[in-house]
């Protein structure tokens, strides 16, 4: 392998590896299951910690970029390449007592659709374990409000491959629309934000870059 194609290969893994810490233990605190589906999963990281922590006995996932899926089929029970309707009617849905979805819902081309196809698809007691980026940023939201700039970037709440953006409301509204109920829900925002102000409920909105959420199904 050429250095060139070293480093690629180290960016690779480090793109499809990142590690969802803080987002295993707010579902560790509300789940633990037999079987979990990681729709998105990457390179298998999330999931295999899911395993390792003992929310999930067992975990599968569906994975569309084929470098990924590579790495993820070394870490998960079984992984199919390919996009979620690609693969839909290859996968058992009824076998699974969770679906986890960590920024994804915003990539998909129609997220109704899609949540709408899971709620049918599960079991009756299936859960889904999501983290959304929240558009109401403040990077996001004030140089919209004051400046009318929404530019676009590699990364981050603006990613480019972004096809949707959800608020909080925006969020649960579209989840109560597609038939399910948020059980538990909770805003992923820096540790001093919590420390130095007491409530956050003013500027939770604002400083929250993610939310994460247990449904289930109405």
């Amino acid at each position: 392998m050429t250095e060139a194609a070293d480093k690629a290969d180290q960016r690779i893994r480090k793109y499809y590896l990142t590690e969802r810490g803080k987002f295993i233990d707010f579902i560790a605190r509300f789940v633990a299951v037999e079987s979990a589906l990681d729709i998105g999963c990457a390179g298998g990281r999330l999931g295999s910690e899911l395993v390792g922590t003992g929310v999930a006995k067992a975990c599968d996932g569906i994975e569309p970029f084929p470098e990924a899926a590579a790495l993820a089929k070394a870490q998960l029970r079984h992984v199919w390449n390919g996009t979620l309707e690609s693969v839909s009617d290859e996968v058992p849905w009824s076998s699974y007592d969770m679906v986890v979805m960590a920024d994804v819902l915003e990539h998909l081309v129609d997220p109704w659709q899609a949540l709408k196809f899971l709620r049918e698809r599960t079991s009756v007691n299936c859960c889904l374990a999501l983290s959304v980026p929240n558009v109401r940023h403040y990077k996001v939201s004030f140089p919209l409000l004051f400046m009318g700039i929404f530019r676009y970037a590699d990364q981050g709440i603006m990613d480019r491959t972004h096809l949707h953006f959800f608020t909080r409301g925006s969020l649960a509204e579209t989840l109560h629309e597609c038939g399910w109920r948020i059980r538990a829900i909770d805003s992923s925002m820096k540790d001093h934000y919590r420390r130095a102000f007491v409530p956050t409920r003013w500027i939770e909105p604002f400083v929250t870059r993610q939310y994460y959420l247990i449904a289930e199904k109405q």
